[in-house]
């Protein structure tokens, strides 16, 4: 995320795939990382991008593909697994037999692709309001590079990031403890960047999703507690204001006084 957000996109993608290649949840950016991809490049260096990822799969997936690529595909995405119920953090508030049955992980699927449609289209219609507002800023932007690259803030590029991770997570077939690792440092950001609470009701919903991740074994009560948790999270990002989207003016000149050669 660091790296995008230096507008670093070749770059951000090699480490983004080989953080998909270590672990698989990292795909839970990814809404996020094409929506900004097709906002700050043009066409021909999203597919660039695009193709970074892919390739640097091939070749760490090479040894096994070429060996056992059923096998391989089956096990590395395994969308037919069925989880734990004595495991799940969230999900301890409905029966198992519910838990374990197809019916609800197309529901949460649906849900998921839903909260991310809405998502990309609060972001977009932003964006559009912004560049109405100052369409000067957007030309000058247009303007910095052959490539028509634009560049975008650090505020923006994180937000869209940690918002579709946490969408992900919101509507996760299952979260075990370790889980909470992919999401905690992301939370305080996403309910102060919305001002949706006052402050002591934002406290309250980050302790409450950390005191679900601290009870053990997790009861109805633990994650009926996580998941209002999420909900007021969703909540807060749904009334978020879009943040800042094409970096000013003067940033922008800034990065390009930094592109041009030195005088001897």
């Amino acid at each position: 995320v660091l790296i995008f957000m230096h507008n670093q996109w070749r770059v951000g993608c090699i480490f983004f795939s080989l953080a998909v290649s270590i672990k698989m949840n990292v795909l839970l950016f990814a809404p996020g990382l094409l929506l900004l991809l097709l906002q700050a490049c043009p066409l021909i260096e999203v597919i660039i991008c695009l193709g970074i990822c892919a390739s640097i799969q091939l070749v760490l997936g090479a040894p096994f593909l070429l060996t056992f690529p059923v096998e391989y595909l089956r096990k590395a995405f395994e969308l037919d697994r069925v989880f734990f119920y004595k495991w799940t953090v969230n999900w301890k508030l409905i029966p198992e037999d519910v838990f374990v049955g197809k019916p609800m992980s197309i529901l949460l699927l649906v849900l998921h692709l839903e909260c991310l449609g809405i998502f990309c289209f609060k972001w977009l219609k932003g964006r559009r309001e912004q560049q109405q507002q100052e369409p000067e800023a957007s030309a000058e932007n247009a303007s910095t590079k052959k490539s028509s690259k634009q560049l975008l803030t650090p505020e923006y590029i994180a937000c869209t990031m940690f918002i579709a991770n946490f969408i992900g997570i919101a509507f996760a077939r299952t979260l075990h403890y370790q889980f909470y690792s992919w999401y905690f440092h992301a939370i305080p950001m996403l309910l102060w960047w919305s001002g949706t609470y006052p402050t002591w009701v934002r406290v309250v919903i980050w302790g409450a999703i950390e005191y679900a991740f601290n009870v053990f074994p997790a009861t109805s009560s633990s994650s009926a507690v996580l998941q209002i948790g999420h909900l007021l999270v969703l909540i807060s990002i749904a009334s978020m204001q879009v943040p800042t989207v094409i970096a000013p003016k003067e940033e922008i000149e800034v990065k390009n006084e930094g592109l041009k050669p030195k005088a001897d």
